[in-house]
């Protein structure tokens, strides 16, 4: 059986990363090379608690919430310098302790686009579609529909684009995407009606303190919905206002 010494992170690393002082296992010929002036090699470090769990499955909920946070940073740190296949690699790593973290997944999800891995992405974000916690983050909901679009799958992404509309998102970009998701499932834009049947529709006019008449916006101009007071971009279309 493989022999492991068991070593604690700094307590300087342990404050930043906001992981409790456990020792790690480590096999000592990998030492040197894992712990030197510059640091612990946290990626080293999480390959070796890897080896260490495959004969010691008992200890894996000892490790659950420190191996979370560790692969959230390695990951993260391989991400941002392009890395995007050895970034996905600790995600997973993490993910195969704490299977509920969410943000572990929405990394992944998005490590494997990046890198390619477009079906097992797919798999990861449909994961996370049925979790309520993220129907808020649009900064993993838009790679998604990207995605989903990309792939095949208008309505799915006309569905996750339809709820981020919502929230009137002021993205000229996100409208383009959202309209091309419309189209592409047979949304087709409402014509705009005859201009002699609307002139006393598409505007209506309200008195001010100064007593002029103020133009007010309350149909789009491009697809004839009823716009929102104060919107600026139309929530059926897209169309900038």
């Amino acid at each position: 059986m493989t022999v492991y010494r068991f070593y604690a992170l700094s307590n300087r690393t342990c404050k930043t990363l906001a992981v409790a002082p456990i020792p790690f296992p480590i096999r000592p010929e990998r030492e040197k090379e894992i712990f030197s002036s510059r640091g612990a090699a946290l990626d080293l470090l999480l390959d070796e608690l890897q080896l260490y769990l495959i004969d010691h499955p008992e200890d894996a909920l000892l490790y659950k919430e420190a191996a979370a946070r560790l692969a959230t940073a390695e990951g993260i740190r391989r991400g941002e310098d392009g890395f995007h296949e050895h970034a996905s690699h600790y995600f997973e790593l993490g993910l195969a302790l704490a299977p509920e973290n969410l943000a572990l997944r929405c990394n992944l999800a998005l490590a494997l686009q990046a890198a390619g891995r477009l079906d097992d992405a797919i798999r990861q974000y449909r994961f996370l579609l049925n979790e309520p916690a993220v129907s808020g983050q649009f900064l993993v909901l838009i790679p998604a529909a990207k995605l989903f679009l990309d792939c095949g799958d208008p309505v799915t992404a006309h569905q996750i684009l339809k709820h981020c509309a919502s929230f009137m998102p002021v993205d000229h970009e996100f409208w383009e995407l959202y309209a091309d998701a419309r189209e592409r499932c047979g949304i087709a834009r409402r014509k705009l009606p005859k201009q002699k049947k609307i002139e006393g529709k598409l505007f209506a006019s309200s008195v001010n303190d100064t007593g002029k008449a103020a133009i007010k916006k309350n149909f789009c101009p491009a697809c004839g919905n009823r716009l929102k007071p104060g919107a600026r971009f139309c929530g059926g279309c897209g169309h900038a206002l």
